[in-house]
C-alpha cells in the first residue's frame, strides 16, 4: 500500500509519523522521564542521609558504651541509698525495719506502721513503697529522728510531717510529749530474684 503512494505522499505521511511520535515523546515521555529521575534523586540523597546518620550512630556507640559504663557505675555506687528486696512487699517490710531501728536509736516510741506500695509503679523496676507512721517523742527525739531519717544511707523522702503536743495541759517542769505522725517514701531496687522468675 506505501509503494502505491507518491513520494511527496511519503514524505508527507513519514513527517506526520515522526511529529506524532516526537508530540508523544515530548509530552508524554519527557515529563515522565523527568519524573523518574528527581525520584532517583531524592531517593539518592535520602540513602545518603541515611547513610550519615548510620555512620554517626557507629561512630558514636564508643562514646555511648562509655557513657552507659560510666552511668552503670554511678547507679550501683548509689546502690545503698535504695531499699532492696526481691518484691516492693519485702522492701517496704525493710522499710518498716529500718524506721523502727532509727526510732529506737533515737528515743521515739513507733505508735502505729502502715505500709504502702505504690501500685502505679508497681510494675516497674524501681517501685516506690510508702510508710505512715504515728509516734510518740519529746522534741530532742523528733529532731534526731527527722536528722537520722535525713542522713542516710538509704534515701527516704519525707512527704508529710505533723507533730503536735499530746496533752495540752502539763506541767511546767516536766517534758512534753509530742504527738508525731509522718509519711516517708522510697524507692526500691529490685534484686535480681525478680528478673529471674
Amino acid at each position: 500500500m506505501i509503494e502505491s503512494l507518491a513520494t511527496r505522499d511519503r514524505r508527507a505521511l513519514t513527517v506526520g509519523v515522526v511529529t506524532i511520535g516526537a508530540l508523544i515523546l515530548g509530552f508524554r515521555g519527557v515529563p515522565a522521564w523527568l519524573r523518574w529521575r528527581m525520584d532517583v534523586r531524592a531517593s539518592a540523597a535520602e540513602a545518603i542521609a541515611q547513610e550519615r546518620r548510620v555512620h554517626a550512630v557507629v561512630a558514636g556507640f564508643s562514646q555511648s558504651l562509655d557513657s552507659l559504663g560510666a552511668r552503670a557505675g554511678r547507679f550501683r555506687s548509689m546502690g545503698p541509698a535504695f531499699l532492696t528486696g526481691a518484691t516492693p512487699a519485702e522492701a517496704a517490710a525493710t522499710l518498716a525495719a529500718l524506721v523502727g531501728e532509727i526510732a529506737r536509736s533515737s528515743l521515739v516510741r513507733i505508735d502505729a506502721l502502715e505500709l504502702h506500695v505504690d501500685s502505679a509503679t508497681a510494675g516497674y523496676d524501681m517501685p516506690r513503697v510508702r510508710l505512715d507512721a504515728q509516734a510518740t517523742a519529746d522534741v530532742a527525739g523528733l529532731a534526731a529522728l527527722v536528722r537520722n531519717l535525713e542522713k542516710g544511707p538509704t534515701l527516704l523522702a519525707v512527704r508529710r510531717l505533723s507533730v503536735r503536743p499530746q496533752s495540752v495541759e502539763s506541767p511546767a517542769n516536766q517534758v512534753e510529749a509530742l504527738a508525731i505522725q509522718f509519711n516517708l517514701e522510697g524507692l526500691v531496687l529490685l534484686s535480681q530474684q525478680k528478673a529471674q522468675r
